[in-house]
């Protein structure tokens, strides 16, 4: 059945209640038939208990068998998983003295109240997502997929098969593997939740023929996503990509399956192969999955969805979602309209209200009684992260689940014919198609219907040849600008096909349409094979893109093509533009680290030279009167102006962290800096903000602190105060006034939640917020080419440089002693006082910089970026010279320090850090030698304040010592 509009609209007046946001309610609980007291719905429905404790205790997830059986996974444990001294044995098949299971209610005298109770499986570990198959069900239970299966016919589960497992828990029980649901092609879909990761693998007992390693034996797992599996545990593969704590998934009339969502959007319509935004992860290459909705339903806790259609409660319901707010106690309802073949969400009034806050609506079903049953998690607490774990209110003891029904105007009885749009779709899913659904998908794809061209679309996405990409193309072609679902669909399938050997040779030649030609360039960047990177950089030198645009094709090219081909054509096609070189830069510098490199030497080359001309130009720092740093390993720049409560009341503006634009806004880091201004003899200022989730011990990581503009030392330092609501901040400054100094604020928390900070109210106001913009972008370069340099600019450009830095941290004790100190003082002294340029021979000079040098520094280019380069260095002058090479840890640079990392191998390893690729430890030995060491390796990671240099130079010859400081003041 086709999408259609409902006769009525769903109109309906409930009581009002006002809406509680809070997540510990300050009321106590109530019995059940108090808390149905509060109900409030559309005329025409009324609530019944279906079932409350002690039949249960707090129920997940729901669902229904062919019998007509309610299943319910039932927790005690939550929020704490059985530890494994508790598991029966390895596997975790039973957890001693656990209450959680897996329990069938039944209401034999149908009076809409359930009278038969069975345990079906007991001593469970934090039990969800169960769904009745054959003798038994498949469920999850830490820390696998299980098949409980009654095989003697007792109706009690008497055999636990894993499926897939053991899989991630540890980090999060609230984000485990949910909501299984058997669609028409023969798979189980299956959300899996946030912070986790898994690594599925079909165990060797259901290979079925295929190898390991094969497709669609193995599955990793990171955070929210979508996937899909047989019921034997034969195959498992991704079916969308993203959201953050998907739970709840259903489908419409047309196979289209949609997910409930927290902290992205409540519902998503999945396009198979899409991605969607998840905390600090990128898009696809293609961007990210549209959205069918902009509204929040004032929550980020959003469990249990259903899709209505007519069949349901008649045409005024159909097309329209209800999902559960766990934050509000509400059942929220949208209708669903489409524009083409993209659906689009419009907020309607309320379905369900409660008068009880505890009311906790987490999952929604709708039985074959067609009444919608719900389960409550009945609970004063709500919320894993935002609430501390050991919170006095968490209840565990009680749970409800309602059984609401329409009393009247409902429609007949009986089910629908498959509509040929699903049957298309699930179909194409379960397997290859068979010649005549191939005609129907050709015909489909030059049709006019939107619905049916998607789903000829769709059925295409495991290809079947190139052959089909003219049709693709001219699908494309025609594909109506606001249908962004069908337009996503066709990059994705345009895209497998792309990946065919030999796709990019077969491309239609002669001219096509702009819009088109720029959706081919947008998808070719996104196929990681040679043959798309050589075809799409033959089309950039042909067809120059704007800088914005080019950076994004760079990006991806880097990967697979040698990146001074892309140099050169960056400087070909802005050859005097150096802030577009500068981006263009950073996004080349950006995808050779995603391959797992480090910028070559022609790379940094070019990116001294960029940050040569940025300094020169007439944008000078000082101009601005606040200064981003970005951080390399943050997605953006942070900040931004917000107006925030003040603790003692009012509320003001401020200068935060918490950027609200674009996706993942609290894992954003960086610091922020102000324009040099004379210290006052006090300095006041408001600070809000936080250090890590409440409950857990404050992080050092986000701070704001006052520094000397001349020496860089750091003179106050406050951190955040855990409260969103700003409090005042008073720094004496008494023996620091008059001093030129500069304010920081430094968010280095790149967790999801109460990762931010924010200042403001500056008195006196030497600084202020309004002078704050985000669009410093002269800056943001510098400071991005700062970081890229600071081991391999020459010596001059680093410290022109060193101002566009993250501040280091401070220097440990030094382990020189006094004795030491003051040996090496004189040792200087001595070595200036009888230098004579004249006398020295430099030609002798430049052989011992080669004998005892070059391994480890670079000048003109010869030698090696272990320690710094030296090209400039004679700027310091003889004096700064000696003192440097007799004396090498008298004046580190933070960057050059040299670290101790301990391993777990029992191993330390002593060098200097050059970056991190993703996980990876990029380091470098005296020897010159580069190590990669795995994050997940590190057990410590000491940074000494030692230069990795020796200093075995005291031990020169002197006149050596003349001739090498004599060379080296020449360069």
């Amino acid at each position: 059945m086709k999408p259609k509009s409902s006769i009525l609209c769903c109109i309906f007046v409930s009581q009002a209640f006002a809406l509680d946001t809070s997540l510990v309610r300050g009321s106590g609980p109530l019995s059940p038939e108090e808390e149905l007291k509060g109900f409030s719905l559309p005329p025409g429905f009324q609530a019944q208990l279906f079932a409350a404790e002690p039949q249960i205790d707090k129920p997940i997830n729901i669902a229904f068998d062919e019998r007509g059986r309610l299943w319910v996974t039932s927790t005690h444990e939550y929020p704490y998983a059985a530890v494994r001294e508790r598991w029966s044995d390895a596997e975790g098949s039973r957890v001693a003295d656990s209450r959680d299971a897996i329990i069938i209610l039944e209401d034999t005298d149908k009076d809409g109240r359930a009278d038969k109770r069975t345990v079906f499986a007991d001593g469970l570990n934090i039990p969800t997502g169960v769904l009745p198959y054959k003798t038994g069900c498949i469920a999850w239970s830490i820390p696998n997929i299980w098949f409980f299966d009654d095989t003697d016919g007792d109706g009690i589960c008497d055999k636990r098969t894993i499926l897939f497992g053991p899989l991630g828990w540890e980090k999060d029980v609230h984000g485990n593997n949910s909501s299984f649901r058997l669609a028409p092609d023969g798979w189980i879909y299956a959300t899996h939740g946030f912070s986790n990761t898994s690594h599925f693998k079909v165990r060797p007992e259901n290979l079925n023929g295929a190898k390991p390693a094969d497709p669609g034996t193995e599955l990793t797992l990171n955070s929210g996503n979508v996937y899909r599996f047989l019921p034997d545990g034969s195959r498992i593969e991704l079916f969308s990509a993203g959201q953050v704590n998907p739970f709840g998934l259903a489908w419409d009339d047309l196979g289209n399956l949609y997910s409930a969502d927290c902290h992205s959007a409540p519902i998503y319509q999945l396009i198979p192969g899409a991605v969607y935004p998840s905390f600090g992860k990128p898009d696809d290459g293609l961007g990210f999955g549209p959205v069918m909705m902009h509204h929040s339903h004032s929550s980020t806790g959003i469990c249990g969805i259903t899709y209505l259609n007519s069949r349901t409660w008649g045409d005024d319901w159909q097309d329209r979602i209800l999902i559960g707010n766990v934050v509000t106690s509400r059942i929220n309802c949208d209708v669903v309209s489409f524009k083409g073949s993209t659906p689009i969400a419009r907020e309607e009034q309320d379905f369900l209200s409660s008068a009880d806050p505890w009311f906790r609506p987490v999952d929604l079903r709708i039985g074959p009684d067609r009444a919608l049953y719900v389960a409550d998690f009945y609970n004063k607490v709500i919320g894993h992260y935002e609430v501390p774990l050991e919170h006095p209110g968490r209840d565990r003891e009680r749970g409800r689940i309602w059984r609401i029904v329409k009393n009247d105007g409902m429609p007949g009885e009986g089910s629908a014919a498959p509509d040929p749009v699903a049957q298309l779709r699930f179909a194409a899913r379960s397997g290859p198609l068979a010649p005549e659904q191939l005609d129907t998908v050709r015909r489909w794809l030059g049709g006019k219907d939107p619905f049916e061209k998607r789903a000829a679309v769709e059925a295409l996405i495991r290809p079947v040849s190139v052959d089909w990409l003219p049709d693709l193309l001219s699908a494309m072609a025609l594909a109506p600008e606001e249908d962004e679902s069908l337009r996503h669909q066709l990059r994705i399938v345009i895209r497998k096909h792309l990946e065919l050997p030999d796709a990019f040779a077969k491309l239609p030649r002669g001219p096509m349409s702009s819009g088109l030609e720029a959706e081919l360039l947008r998808i070719a960047r996104s196929v990681q094979t040679e043959g798309a990177a050589r075809y799409l950089l033959a089309e950039l030198r042909s067809h120059p893109q704007p800088a914005s645009e080019l950076a994004a094709s760079l990006n991806r090219l880097a990967l697979l093509i040698p990146a001074g081909e892309l140099a050169d054509l960056a400087k070909e096609q802005f050859p005097l533009d150096f802030a577009a070189q500068a981006d263009l830069l950073a996004a080349i510098v950006d995808g050779i680290q995603q391959r797992g490199d480090l910028p070559a030497a022609d790379i940094t080359g070019w990116a001294s030279a960029i940050a040569t001309k940025l300094l020169e130009s007439q944008q000078p720092q000082s101009a601005a009167a606040w200064n981003a740093i970005a951080d390399p390993a943050s997605p953006a720049i942070p900040w931004a102006i917000q107006t925030r409560p003040l603790q003692d009341g009012g509320d003001l503006q401020v200068i935060s962290s918490l950027d609200g634009g674009g996706p993942e806004p609290e894992s954003r880091t960086g610091t922020l800096r102000s324009a040099a201004f004379s210290a006052p003899p006090a300095f006041t200022f408001v600070l809000c903000g936080h250090a890590g989730p409440l409950g857990e011990e404050a992080h050092t990581r986000t701070f704001v602190r006052l520094v000397d503009e001349t020496t860089g030392e750091e003179l106050r330092r406050a951190a955040p105060p855990r409260n969103d609501a700003a409090t005042r901040i008073r720094w004496e400054l008494g023996e620091h006034a008059g001093k030129k100094v500069r304010f920081e604020l430094t968010d280095g928390d790149s967790g999801s939640a109460y990762a931010w900070l924010a200042a403001g109210g500056f008195e006196p106001a030497l600084i202020d917020v309004a002078s704050f913009s985000s669009g410093s972008g002269h800056a943001v370069r510098l400071s991005r080419l700062a970081l890229l340099l600071k081991y391999a600019a020459p010596a001059g450009l680093r410290d022109r440089l060193a101002a566009y830095l993250p501040a280091p941290p401070p220097a440990p004790p030094s382990a020189i002693t006094p004795e030491m100190r003051a040996a090496a003082d004189q040792a200087i002294q001595s070595h200036s006082a009888a230098f004579n340029a004249a006398a020295a021979d430099k030609p002798r000079g430049s052989e011992l910089f080669t004998t005892h040098c070059a391994a480890c520094h670079a000048i003109g280019g010869k030698g090696a970026l272990v320690g710094p380069q030296l090209d400039g260095i004679g700027n310091r002058g003889p004096a700064r010279l000696f003192e440097d090479i007799l004396d090498p840890n008298r004046n580190v640079d933070a960057h050059f320090r040299l670290h101790l990392i301990a391993r777990k191998d029992g191993s330390t390893f002593a060098g200097l850090e050059r970056g991190r690729l993703g996980q990876v430890l990029v380091c470098v030995d005296a020897a010159g030698q580069e190590h990669r060491i795995p994050a997940s390796d590190i057990i410590s990671n000491e940074e000494t304040g030692m230069s990795l240099m020796p200093p075995s130079f005291q031990a020169l010859p002197a006149k050596d010592l003349q001739d090498l400081v004599a060379w080296l003041l020449e360069k």
